[in-house]
């Protein structure tokens, strides 16, 4: 719009100087005449856009619902054999019954009700102790250190020592007793059966004191 304005006002200016120069031979020349051109309009500012066209969702309750029917899938079912584990001198059957004896001299009580070979709700998991099981290490005698000895517990289903039995027994009467007061007094995570039921265990640990 500077632009323009700039051109009419020149335009006017050198037209009143041609006029006036126009004015002396014009008698020879005739009249003078000064021409104008339009100059079109600048672009507008905004342009109008059209509205989107508005979605309206189809209502599908309408549609014929189709019902397939899938064949039936047999899925194969496997029984598990409930694993036996042997006790120390001479291996009782660790899935006995509930008092029942083992196979060998060393047998233990079994754990549980039943065989232990039923279905897979009477698979036992075995009892296992909360922290390390150690010996008392302090005044160790000397017919004591350096010997292995195999402890059972027998572990309720309460997690704790109902009974321990060391093989072979400890000679030295006071370490025995000692002994035998710190493992009565370790608390042990109870045995279980697949569907959460708790029942009794025999564990054996093996144990070396001193060096």
């Amino acid at each position: 719009m500077f632009v323009h304005a700039v051109i009419v006002g020149a335009l006017v200016i050198r037209g009143r100087e041609i006029l006036g120069r126009g004015q002396g031979g014009s008698r020879a020349s005739g009249e003078a005449r000064v021409n104008f051109f339009a100059i079109p309009a600048g672009a507008p500012a905004a342009v109008e856009m059209a509205l989107p066209p508005r979605l309206t969702l189809s209502d599908l309750s309408a549609l014929r619902r189709i019902h397939v029917e899938l064949p039936p899938v047999d899925l194969p079912q496997t029984t598990l054999v409930v694993p036996t584990a042997a006790l120390g001198g001479g291996g009782g059957n660790a899935g006995g019954g509930a008092g029942g004896r083992g196979l060998g001299p060393g047998a233990a009580a079994g754990v549980g009700v039943g065989s232990g070979t039923g279905d897979e709700a009477s698979y036992i998991f075995p009892a296992s102790p909360r922290t390390a099981i150690l010996p008392p290490l302090a005044g160790v005698p000397g017919s004591v250190a350096g010997r292995t000895y195999r402890v059972k517990f027998w572990v309720s289903v309460e997690g704790r020592v109902t009974r321990v039995d060391v093989v072979p027994p400890i000679a030295d009467a006071t370490y025995g007793r000692e002994f035998q007061q710190r493992m009565m007094a370790y608390v042990f995570y109870p045995a279980h059966t697949r569907d959460g039921r708790n029942v009794t265990y025999v564990v054996t640990v093996p144990l070396r004191i001193g060096n």
